[in-house]
């Protein structure tokens, strides 16, 4: 007979899998599993004797009793008891005696793991459902038509309409259907669903999809399986919007079952996907992509992810991370690293079969949960999510914050308010009012004020106080690194900060003694004071030089803020300095400086020669160049200066939606920018973007040319280029006015006939900008610049697919709360 050693601190569960892998090898192989299950629970009886008042010692056997508890319910085996010791409060250990032939009748009936007798050749489609019966009753008719589906398992986790009902209901009927509902589950667990779902499907090969997944009728011929390998959808290459997809997943039965499907660790949104994705790689498997134009996903709300309401008046930093879906993902990640690893030493949740039928399994939960992860563990994971996350907005001196510290920041403080400045403060230990203030003033000293003394300095801050209060600001002080000590023991009653500290966007006040209320839309202003007297701008004193990062942004407007965003999200996640290389070109013939009062470190000219030689990390995203790789995640070495050309956003950690939109929501359009949005002067309800441009016939320009994408790239462009001709916007505007009539209109677009037509067919409700110019020209950029900004003061977007122009305006956007795309939504 075949043995496991049980010794040691991994014997009982060693001995629990071996039985569990015994329990498939016919009646010989059950036998073997029920005397390694009796031997595992007499060495429970034994050391239960010898627990001597060893409270810790009590709580691990009568853990791993109910673990043997569990495991013989599951699997359906008859029970029988050795007494226990008194230790054990009387109770009796279970343990299986009967035959398990003479139970057989019973573990038909009721153990989850005899429902399947043979796994059959063909694809099981498995599916789960809480409360999503519409989305699931969209997208089924499509599985349907995809020929060679052999099953469709649908688990249905409590949901409060049946879904056998509402597929009933709806006429949806076929002999391939197979619905598991598990009753009394209050709340929805992904890796519970689908991994009763794995168990459930009867063939060869497993298509996980979720409820709101469109497939085409040629899924199947386009993903065919192949030996070795497993196809996951993948967000990098999936269409805006679609990024969901990346949930999709077929793979061999055996090789899923190999390492017990989902991980049942994480019962929260995020990261079940990659993590189970990682543990297919690690068993031996390679990752081919799902073909992407193979599926759909079906558009809804991250906050119906998610299973915590938003409560009112709540706006604190933990609030908002909570209600993202990143967040919880991130925490999920790193709940995946604190715990053991899931594999097939794991056992999933077990189920008991209470009804049985040709298409239909009613389940409930028997036992215990082997795997729980204690709640410290969760509150860790958070911690550690949020500090990355934060670290990704405000640099890397969050990881510096002590736990405490950390937590009242962002109990007390809005996401969006917390800067490199905030950090700062709380880690001088400034009063968490100070920190939380909506201005501030910096006042940053020179050597010469330090050293006046402390009965002067302390004057000037006296003076520099008042005029923060009469701003409606917080004052800062800052001082030399070297006279840092000096200062602090002076007794500043401001919170005093080293002149080196990073603390994100402050705009420069050129000329202090001038009027400061001109600069009251800036939340951080700073002044440059010398001695008793303000003075002239001063280069930034003490601190060694930083790493850079050159950002070379390519192609058009849109596409250089994106990348430039990106770039500058990991830049203060990984604390370099940004430098934007802003070369004009027939894409966007205007400079940087045309645009906007920005005041960091800008080059006009690409020096990519230069920098290869030079020795940088070297990404280049421009799939038409030599040596360029797409979506290559970007690998920074410490002190290494890092040279990125793209039109694309930086495949980094750091590199997020909100953390890349900091930078695009805080550059300040120039002058000419603003002096043309002031013909707009009130905010509108609908915005339309309508980029028709680039569509076949239309893509004469050097910049619309086949020449500057792949074949497959400029494709997809002349695609959603026809996708957004100006009557579909026509036609889905007309159903928005019929629910809002007095809407007011913004319109941006790229041709003088799409103007025309809707301003014959709107008048005076709708706005745009008045121009004669239609090319890439400064001018033009000027009015492009300014569309943008004008597009993302409305609450309705209308946009193009495939636009980047569309795609910032929702970057740079607080207040579009809705938001739609052609070709994918209207």
């Amino acid at each position: 007979m075949s043995s496991i050693s049980t010794q040691g601190p991994m014997g009982f569960w060693r001995g629990l899998d071996h039985a569990r892998a015994l329990l498939g090898r016919g009646p010989e192989g059950q036998a073997e599993a029920v005397d390694e299950l009796t031997r595992q629970a007499t060495r429970l009886t034994e050391r239960a004797a010898m627990v001597d008042g060893d409270a810790s010692e009590a709580e691990l056997i009568e853990g791993r009793r109910t673990a043997l508890t569990g495991f013989l319910t599951t699997y359906g085996l008859a029970l029988d008891a050795i007494p226990c010791s008194a230790v054990m409060d009387g109770q009796s250990l279970p343990i299986a005696r009967a035959p398990v032939a003479a139970t057989r009748a019973v573990a038909d009936k009721a153990a989850l793991s005899n429902y399947i007798q043979k796994v059959q050749p063909g694809l099981s489609l498995v599916t789960c459902c809480k409360n999503r019966n519409e989305n699931l009753i969209r997208a089924l008719p499509s599985w349907l038509a995809v020929p060679g589906i052999s099953e469709i398992v649908i688990v249905d986790w409590s949901s409060d309409m049946p879904v056998a009902v509402s597929l009933r209901d709806a006429g949806l009927v076929d002999p391939r259907i197979v619905i598991a509902r598990v009753e009394d589950e209050p709340r929805w667990i992904l890796s519970y669903a689908f991994n009763l779902g794995f168990r459930v499907a009867r063939h060869a090969t497993i298509l996980k999809v979720d409820a709101d997944i469109v497939l085409r009728p040629d899924f199947t011929a386009d993903n065919p399986p192949q030996p070795g390998r497993f196809r996951a959808g993948n967000w990098r290459n999936a269409a805006n919007g679609q990024e969901y997809i990346n949930g999709v997943l077929q793979v061999a039965r055996s090789d899923l079952m190999a390492v017990q499907g989902f991980n049942e660790f994480i019962t929260t949104y995020g990261w079940d996907d990659d993590d189970l994705y990682d543990r297919l790689m690690a068993q031996g498997l390679a990752r081919t992509d799902i073909t992407p134009a193979s599926v759909h996903h079906l558009d809804h709300d991250d906050a119906a992810r998610l299973d915590q309401p938003m409560a009112l008046g709540q706006v604190s930093a933990w609030a908002e991370m909570r209600r993202m879906p990143l967040f919880k993902t991130r925490c999920n990640r790193f709940l995946a690293t604190l715990m053991p690893p899931w594999d097939g030493w794991r056992v999933m949740l077990p189920y008991r079969v209470t009804e049985l039928g040709p298409q239909t399994l009613l389940l409930r939960r028997t036992g215990e949960m082997p795997h729980l992860v204690p709640d410290h563990l969760c509150q860790m994971a958070e911690t550690l999510a949020a500090t990355e996350m934060l670290a990704w907005r405000a640099g890397l001196r969050v990881y510096d914050l002590m736990p405490e510290a950390l937590q009242t920041l962002l109990q007390r403080c809005s996401l969006s308010a917390i800067t490199a400045l905030q950090v700062e403060l709380m880690l001088a230990q400034a009063a968490i009012e100070q920190v939380a203030a909506p201005q501030f003033l910096i006042a940053e000293l020179n050597e010469v004020a330090v050293l006046a003394g402390a009965e002067p300095l302390l004057a000037q801050v006296a003076g520099l106080t008042q005029q923060a209060a009469a701003l409606g600001r917080v004052l800062v002080v800052q001082v030399p690194k070297p006279l840092f000590a000096q200062a602090s023991q002076m007794g500043i009653p401001a919170p005093l900060l080293p002149s080196c500290s990073p603390l994100g966007h402050v705009q420069d006040i050129a000329e202090p003694a001038g009027d400061l209320t001109k600069f009251a839309e800036h939340p951080v202003i700073r002044l440059k004071v010398a001695g008793q007297a303000t003075g002239p701008l001063a280069a930034p004193e003490g601190g060694a030089a930083r790493a850079r990062i050159f950002v070379d942004g390519q192609h058009g407007l849109g596409n250089r803020m994106r990348a430039i965003g990106s770039a500058d999200a990991i830049a203060r996640a990984t604390d370099r300095e940004l430098v934007v290389v802003w070369q004009p070109d027939h894409h966007c013939q205007g400079r940087m400086s045309d645009l906007f009062d920005y005041n960091g470190a800008v080059i006009e000219e690409s020096f990519v020669p230069d920098a290869r030689a030079a020795g940088l990390t070297f990404l280049n995203y421009m799939e038409m160049e030599a040596d360029a790789v797409k979506d290559a995640p970007l690998l920074l070495e410490a002190g290494r200066d890092a040279y990125l050309r793209s039109a694309f956003v930086i495949k980094h950690p750091a590199s997020n939606w909100d953390s890349e939109n900091l930078l695009l929501r805080g550059l300040q359009p120039n002058a000419a920018v603003r002096a043309l949005m002031a013909d707009v002067p009130d905010h509108r309800d609908i915005a339309l973007h309508v980029r028709m441009e680039g569509a076949a016939g239309t893509d004469t320009n050097s910049y619309d040319s086949a020449e500057n994408w792949r074949p497959d790239s400029h494709e997809a462009i002349t695609h959603w280029r026809e996708k957004s001709h100006y009557r579909h916007f026509l036609t889905r505007l007309d159903k928005l006015l019929l629910e809002d009539p007095g809407a007011k209109l913004f319109l941006a677009a790229d041709l003088p006939d799409t103007y025309r037509v809707f301003s014959e067919t709107y008048g005076n409700r709708l706005a745009w900008l008045e121009r004669s110019v239609f090319d890439r020209s400064a001018l033009q950029l000027q009015y492009a610049l300014a569309d943008i900004a004008l597009l993302a003061r409305c609450t309705t977007l209308l946009g193009s697919n495939w636009s980047s122009f569309s795609e910032v305006a929702l970057r740079m956007s607080n207040s579009i709360h809705h938001h739609e795309m052609s070709g994918i939504d209207f």
